[in-house]
């Protein structure tokens, strides 16, 4: 039986190893972050410090743990490893700290051990013996404080560093030239025109940014023209060929210009990581993108300035930087003029942008004031950054802001931060409103701005009444300005019951939910009356859609239109045939007295032509600044709590609802609208919606697929004027134009061969060196800026930095990196910390065929060699619950069971069975059968077996014929047969490997079906029902299936055991708790049934009445915690187990460097009033009712202590509390009108 050793200490001991010696004894060495604190009075109890070696005995625990270094105090590291030097006769260890070796004298260890437990004993060693170390409470006040003021600091021996040399051409550290994969390495596009004619892209990928050209046909061999005609340039914007992985470019958005469109000047805004920042903070760059740009950060000696953060002002939100910006929420105006963004503190930011004409210029300009939006908006919800959704409208001066409210709805706000300055210096911005623009009753997302149907009409109307070459004027002020006059989004306010379930009853409790479907709402952001005040052609029409039987209302305004055109077809023949010089074209004179449409605030249409003003301009030393205008929106009164100005949006009633993850855009002279739909196989693609003609409300619908590929990103470039879609790995751009969707998108969605961009054959240049610096930062400052406590619990975070940041240059490849992350991300103290992912170096080079050749398959079943057959025994056979074909919606099969086998005429192989061969080779050949079963996973395989104990062929046919044969004693006439067949004959068997992944599924299925059997058979000797749940995780679909498949069988026994020990944790905790409240409070009957014959029972249906206990050990960790927690605080069972993992700060694991790896950031803690911050989880873990600790070697045989501790205490609360159900009320009420009547005529 196995001795618990360091029970006393609640914090972790790891990595065991024999220590021995004939002078001392024998010993075991772990690792442990304990620490001895002294208490008032003398008391020993342990405190938590940093992972150092530590010394028991193995002859007595009466003597506590010995510290035999304390390294972090002598070099600020803790120890990572260690192994023994077993050939050295001192028995020295050798200690992993850092990046280093070091050697702790085996001479030392034996003074200090036989100073702790030898008859030279100190005085404190006494006192240690005599007031033995009390075990320590699960408090963080015990776990946090590492000594008290009247403790002596122990000193130790400082282990000796080894000279270590290593000779190597360190191959992993040369250049990698990454081929790219624009599913994976893409991180942001956006487009924009040259002043020659080309449509360039410009593409963020992997950390480096790029522009590729558009190939109006794609070209699918190498240039052969031998000079004639260049096929287009992609270049490299930055970083430089041996710089590459200096900065982690995270995202660029194109800078629209406002100067006439021939210069060839084309800028972009680039959010980057600086490498002149200590720390590497992120910085915001204005960088030249056109033909003659130079690459930028090309070498440290020469790295542009940051208009914002960076070196310049960088560093967290608390010190004044920018702290980690959400690269997804970078958006630039459609003018070019502002940019916002939001970041990790929540904070919404909005900057002017300086505006230049020139190189000369953009480095000289001054950045303006950064602009931080209230927390709330109008209406006193919040307006925090989080997963917010951020879109300029076409002048920039108003911010359509996507924000989680109160009641964690989505709803839509919109910031009025007044028209920006026309002036080429850029000053802080005036934030004027916030105004709620949907309920929050419903969530809306994907805020568009746009216009309507009746829009275009009056503008394409209005063109052909005004045409002057004087003045830049507008027919239609927001449309020919690039104004909005309409908020487009999607909403689930109509809220639809899913179709598969309307009703609650059922067997499993069918919970009725709702699908993800939304409908396209449209705002107006004005009234009627200013439409028509600033606009009086507004008025010649009744409405939005005055169509259909209020045509017969617009008899008079048609004929005035049908006058208006007939004059102006005879003015044009007019200018036509008269003076040739004058190119003003006018249906009226200013003298004519035209009679009008009467207007609130105009006299006649004449008027309103007359007093437009021409759009705003500004002069520069070079070119006229023609800047988009906005209209005033009517939002009405300030802190409506009416939301009058919301409850304007009317549904377009003919774009039918589904699942739309985006409404991508409106096209740009078109009503029409591109949406992003997921369909029911998870896919997604686009759909147009093209918009019928004014007075018309109807959309035609088309789908948009690529055969054969999968939408992998979309998007709208900057100037709403271009979409780009990338199906498998090739990228399409489509001019936002009605023409451009139909020719470009439509009609070449089935041959996806026009405007794909040059993306062919791209190699990212990185030198790990470099890189390795880089994510080290990166992880660094995420880890700073997404930690769910701003100051970082007091950690002295700047100085985690310093301490690790030389073990970086000493990295040698990708998993030396994820070393030292672990030991910079660990400094948080927080369970929820994990490195993995990143690109490492595989001995298979990513080949898929290499990849299936070298999987070893796996029979299912524990194996063991066996000299006396000179083959494989089996151990055991892995069998799942035989009541499922498929688990998880996966075929589950063991490929030697008996039912797997029988399927075709064969026997399965039983324990003490023996495999002699694979496919015609003897097994006694290789060092490991598995040699013989590589790449055979799927595969057909022959075994020769020796049927030791499920008898030969031979023997089974025998027993058949004696089983057939009633006179016959079956045992006996058995007997007498094998003792005639003692030789046993080797036997071919045919079966199909599984692959290691799968067998690894089916082992634990396999001890799960055993565990459920055990309870079933614990409980039935124990004379009670009970009901058992393993859940694995609490993560997603498959978590909910394995209570579903466990819970409802068995919802009417008198106890339930929910087991989550080794459970990985996920976020179904709350659904759990839901549904084991409920509670039983009436009962049903019905003529022939009851809660005993299959009746639908009773209400609350599939309510639990019986006893629970919830089984967890030391790996049931995260939402595994929070349920046993849950059930604890709730009063719904009790905890039977070990101690739990202690992880309860929660996580999104959004915080990617830029190879894909991952230094994950616990962000969101939690608390109650009972247990505080932490949960009593973080740091401690969940401390059971009744501890239990399953034996090693017990548990290796089978035994559960566990279980059979639940079942135990099941029993007894039985005793205490029987579980019955309720006796009916007696007979049914008689409602016969006998002897309740005075009747005579019946006496």
């Amino acid at each position: 039986k196995a001795m618990p050793l360091t029970v006393d200490y609640n914090g972790t001991s790891k990595s065991p190893s024999v220590w021995s010696r004939e002078d001392v004894g024998t010993f075991l060495l772990f690792l442990s972050d304990r620490l001895e604190k002294k208490k008032n009075g003398g008391e020993m109890t342990w405190g938590v410090g940093s992972m150092n070696l530590w010394a028991i005995s193995l002859k007595s625990t009466e003597i506590p743990p010995v510290q035999l270094t304390n390294v972090y105090c002598v070099l600020s590291m803790p120890i990572s490893e260690y192994a023994l030097d077993q050939g050295s006769v001192e028995q020295n260890v050798i200690l992993r700290i850092g990046a280093d070796l070091h050697l702790l004298d085996g001479n030392v260890i034996a003074e200090t051990l036989k100073q702790a437990f030898g008859e030279n004993d100190t005085k404190d060693r006494r006192t240690l013996k005599k007031h033995k170390h009390k075990k320590t409470n699960a408090t963080l006040d015990n776990l946090t404080s590492s000594k008290t003021e009247d403790q002596a600091i122990p000193t130790f021996p400082t282990p000796k560093k080894l000279p270590v040399v290593v000779y190597s051409d360190f191959s992993n550290m040369q250049e990698r030239a990454i081929p790219l994969s624009l599913s994976t390495h893409l991180s942001s596009a956006d487009i924009y025109e040259t002043n020659y004619g080309s449509v360039d892209v410009l593409l963020t990928l992997r950390g480096q940014l790029y522009v590729a050209p558009t190939l109006e046909e794609e070209v699918t061999e190498t240039y052969k023209g031998a000079g004639m005609n260049l096929p287009p340039r992609r270049y490299k914007v930055a970083p430089g060929s041996t710089t590459g992985g200096m900065i982690r470019i995270l995202a660029s958005r194109y800078i629209p210009s406002a100067l006439d469109e021939s210069s060839q000047d084309r800028f972009a805004l680039v959010l980057a990581t600086d490498p002149l920042s200590p720390t590497a903070e992120q910085a915001l760059y204005v960088v030249r993108t056109d033909v003659n740009a130079m690459s930028s950060f090309v070498h440290v000696r020469d790295l542009p300035k940051p208009l914002w953060g960076g070196h310049v002002n960088g560093g967290s939100t608390l010190e004044g930087g920018l702290g980690s910006i959400d690269p997804e929420s970078l958006v630039v105006s459609s003018c070019g003029r502002r940019v916002a963004w939001t970041d990790t503190d929540g904070r919404i930011a909005v900057v002017t942008l300086p505006s230049s004409s020139s190189k000369e210029e953009e480095e000289t300009a001054t950045p303006g004031n950064i602009t931080i939006l209230p927390k709330e908006n109008e209406n006193k919800e919040p307006l925090i950054g989080i997963e917010a959704a951020l879109s300029w409208s076409p002048g920039a001066r108003y911010l359509a802001i996507q924000h989680t409210a109160k009641n964690q709805f989505s709803i839509i706000s919109i910031a009025d931060l007044d028209h920006p300055s026309s002036s080429s210096l850029p000053g802080s911005i005036e934030v004027k409103r916030i105004v709620q623009a949907t309920p929050s009753r419903f969530n809306s997302a994907d805020a568009t701005w746009g216009y309507t149907g009746l829009d275009l009409k009056i503008h394409n109307f209005q063109k052909k009444v005004v045409v002057s070459s004087s003045t830049t004027y507008s027919s239609h002020p927001m449309l020919e300005y690039g104004g909005a006059t309409t908020l487009y989004y999607t909403s689930d306010r109509d809220v639809v019951l899913s179709n598969d379930i309307k009703s609650p009853w059922g067997t499993r409790a069918p919970t009725p939910h709702f699908d993800k479907q939304k409908h396209v709402y449209a705002l107006p952001l004005q009234t009627r009356e200013t439409q028509v005040r600033n606009n009086a052609f507004m008025g010649l029409y009744p409405g939005l859609y005055s169509g259909g039987a209020v045509a017969e209302l617009m008899v008079d305004t048609a004929a005035k239109i049908d006058d208006i055109l007939s004059t102006l077809e005879t003015e044009e023949k007019n200018v036509e045939s008269g003076d040739e010089g004058s190119r003003r074209m006018q249906w009226w004179d200013d003298d004519d007295d035209v009679e009008g449409i009467a207007v609130e605030g105009r006299t006649n249409i004449t008027e309103e032509v007359h007093t437009t003003s021409p759009p705003p301009t500004s002069t520069s030393s070079s070119s006229v600044l023609n800047y988009t205008l906005d209209a005033e929106i009517d939002f009405g009164p300030h802190q409506d709590t009416s939301l009058s100005f919301a409850r304007r949006a009317y549904r377009l009633s003919h774009i039918p609802a589904a699942n739309y993850i985006q409404l991508l855009c409106q096209v740009s002279n078109d009503p029409s609208l591109i949406l992003v739909k997921k369909g029911d196989d998870g896919k997604s693609n686009l759909v147009v919606f093209a918009s019928k003609a004014y007075p018309g409300d109807g959309y035609d619908k088309k789908d948009i697929e690529a055969p054969g590929s999968d939408l992998k990103a979309v998007g709208i470039n900057t100037k709403n004027d271009y979409i780009y879609v990338v199906y498998g790995d090739k990228m399409k751009v489509i001019p936002n134009t009605a023409d451009g969707v139909s020719s470009i998108l439509i009609s070449d969605a089935k041959d996806y061969k026009k405007n794909i961009v040059d993306t062919t054959n791209i190699g990212l240049s990185v030198w790990p060196s470099l890189e390795y610096q880089q994510m080290y930062a990166d992880a660094w400052r995420m880890m700073r800026d997404y930690f769910y406590d701003p100051n970082m619990t007091s950690i002295p975070w700047k100085d985690v930095y310093h301490r690790y940041v030389p073990l970086v240059k000493r990295c040698g490849k990708r998993e030396e990196l994820d070393d030292v992350l672990k030991l910079m991300a660990s400094e948080v103290s927080a369970l929820h910390v994990f490195v993995y992912g990143g690109e490492y170096a595989s001995p298979l080079h990513g080949s898929v065929a290499l990849d299936t050749l070298s999987e070893v398959g796996s029979l299912g079943a524990m194996l063991r060699w066996s000299s006396e057959w000179n083959g494989y025994e089996v151990v055991s056979v892995f069998e799942h619950d035989l009541d499922f074909g498929l688990v998880d919606g996966v075929a589950m099969y063991s490929p030697l069971s008996e039912q797997t086998v029988r399927k075709s005429g064969q026997h399965g192989l039983e324990a003490g069975d023996v495999i002699i061969g694979v496919n015609g080779e003897s097994v006694a050949t290789v060092p490991d059968i598995h040699m013989l079963l590589r790449g055979t996973a799927g595969r057909s395989v022959r075994l020769e077996v020796l049927r030791v104990s499920s008898g030969s062929s031979s023997l089974r046919h025998s027993r058949a014929v004696v089983e057939s044969n009633d006179t016959v004693d079956v045992d006996a006439e058995m007997k007498s047969s094998e003792e005639t067949d003692i030789k046993v004959q080797s036997e071919p068997l045919i079966v199909v490997p599984i692959t290691g992944q799968e067998a690894d599924k089916l082992r634990y299925a396999s001890w799960e079906w055993k565990t459920r059997q055990a309870a079933k058979s614990l409980a039935a000797k124990a004379d009670f029902t009970v009901g058992y749940i393993h859940l694995q995780s609490m993560s997603g679909a498959k978590s909910i299936d394995s209570f579903v498949r466990g819970f409802y069988p068995d919802y009417d026994k008198q106890a339930l055991i929910i087991d989550v020990r080794h459970n990985t944790g996920g976020n179904i905790d709350s659904w759990l708790l839901d549904v084991l409240q409920r509670r039983a409070w009436m009962y049903w009957q019905g003529r022939a049934t009851n809660i005993t014959t299959g009746g639908i029972g009773w209400d609350e249906q599939f309510a639990f009445r019986g006893h629970i206990v919830v089984l967890m050990n030391e790996h049931t960790s995260s939402d595994g915690e929070g349920f046993s927690r849950g059930m604890s605080e709730l009063g719904l069972g009790k905890l039977v187990g070990t101690r739990t993992w202690g992880g309860g700060i929660w996580l999104s694991s959004d915080n990617k460097l830029v190879d894909g790896g991952i230094a994950t950031a616990p962000e969101i803690g939690q608390y109650n009033d009972n247990f505080g911050w932490g949960m009593g989880i973080e740091m401690m873990g969940v401390t059971p009712d009744v501890v239990v600790d399953n034996d090693p070697r017990e548990a290796y045989d089978g035994k559960d202590e566990q279980l059979e501790k639940a079942i135990e205490i099941l029993k007894d609360w039985l005793k205490e509390e029987p579980v019955v159900l309720p006796r009916e009320p007696g007979p049914y009420r008689d409602n016969s009108m006998t002897d309740k009547l005075n009747c005579p005529a019946k006496k």
